[in-house]
């Protein structure tokens, strides 16, 4: 579920009541602009990265580094702990020892040691012989004001109703349907309705993750061949903004909700760009704007299965003339792909979505065709992100 929740339709999730992207920050939040090394030096960090992971299991049994990867629950959950606590934060003005950081709380002295003793363990804080734990490179992330904020998302893949869907994850093997709605009684998006507060964090990872991305799809597509061009359940508009910086003639539609649209507008004024776009509200699976000649749908498709997915993409190629483009803005998995974070990322959209998936080059050409499309290119990111560019025919 790696979306920004789009056009109220994830606010109807086909139909059924559900949240939207108001859950994202208010309209005086404004994400400072992320700026990305190039794709070069992503893919050799990452790869030697995971050279060395690979030479750290081969130096100790297998069943070691096997008994060591099956905690991986453990340290999700902890680490939501510490999201929702702020514990990163706290530390901000120095060293605290457990009873120090459980007397502001007002949580359990003996069990927050015992949790933040087991996230040194893991390389996240850290502990001083005197007892009182500090921030370190790898608690930086968990802090509410830093670059790169990874808080909001370790807060939501810790949250609980996360965690149960994902201890269910055996019955989706077994059945092939979304253990978050077998679990819950409801989907995703029914449930952030009925529990703001999980929506509303849910949406900051949305954010965090666009204001990421934004610049390296930005960079990566020549959006300045285009000069309309439509965000489809694009937000409070972090990426079209980017896209209108780095493309000076490319004027923008912002399509979403009411509530989004109107949140959109002082992040378009800060980036200097609101002179360029235009405002338009509804649902994308009942209409998208007519006259633009591209239009991006960017985590979006993957949140549904394939009849759902096609539905978006024949309202789309309803409003588009023959030869506009339709740029999808996803991680491409194919079959027999391996490297992270794309099949976990799709094991997520299968446990948590209704019947998600990332979809591999030929799974995109399959349905594009059925919707009016020709597949025309996939596009990399300088992020796992591609851009799959399809024309209207």
């Amino acid at each position: 579920m790696f979306t920004r929740l789009g056009s109220e339709e994830r606010a109807q999730a086909f139909h059924d009541p559900a949240p939207h992207e108001s859950r994202e920050p208010g309209p005086w939040h404004v994400p400072p602009r992320t700026r990305l090394p190039p794709r070069w030096a992503v893919r050799l960090a990452l790869g030697t990265r995971r050279l060395l992971q690979s030479l750290a299991d081969r130096v100790v049994p297998a069943h070691v580094a096997v008994r060591e990867r099956s905690f991986g629950v453990g340290a999700t959950a902890l680490l939501g702990v510490a999201a929702r606590l702020r514990i990163a934060d706290k530390l901000e003005g120095g060293p605290q020892t457990a009873a120090e950081l459980a007397a502001g709380l007002g949580v359990d002295t003996d069990a927050l040691h015992r949790v933040l003793r087991a996230l040194v363990s893991g390389g996240i804080f850290a502990l001083g012989s005197d007892g009182r734990f500090r921030n370190n490179r790898m608690s930086e992330p968990l802090r509410s004001n830093t670059p790169q904020s990874c808080l909001h998302w370790a807060d939501y893949f810790g949250s609980a109703s996360n965690l149960r869907a994902w201890a269910d994850v055996e019955g989706t093997v077994r059945t092939g349907q979304s253990a978050f709605e077998r679990v819950h009684g409801m989907s995703v998006w029914q449930w952030f309705a009925l529990n703001p507060g999980e929506g509303r964090v849910f949406a900051d990872v949305m954010v965090d993750l666009t204001d990421l991305e934004a610049a390296a799809v930005a960079r990566a597509y020549p959006f300045g061949e285009h000069t309309r061009v439509c965000d489809v359940a694009g937000g409070r508009g972090t990426l079209l903004a980017e896209v209108l910086l780095h493309h000076p003639g490319v004027r923008g539609v912002l399509f979403d909700s009411p509530e989004v649209v109107r949140a959109a507008a002082p992040l378009l004024e800060a980036r200097g760009v609101s002179g360029r776009v235009e405002l338009q509200v509804g649902n994308f699976f009942d209409a998208v704007p007519e006259g633009c000649d591209a239009y991006v749908l960017k985590d979006v498709l993957h949140d549904w299965d394939d009849a759902r997915a096609l539905h978006i993409l024949s309202t789309c190629r309803r409003a588009m003339a023959p030869g506009a483009r339709l740029l999808i803005v996803e991680v491409v998995v194919e079959t027999l792909e391996t490297r992270a974070p794309g099949p976990l990322i799709d094991v997520q959209m299968m446990t948590v979505c209704s019947g998600g998936r990332q979809r591999s080059r030929s799974e995109f050409d399959a349905l594009l065709r059925q919707a009016g499309f020709t597949l025309r290119r996939v596009v990399q990111c300088d992020t796992p992100l591609c851009v799959v560019e399809a024309l209207a025919v």
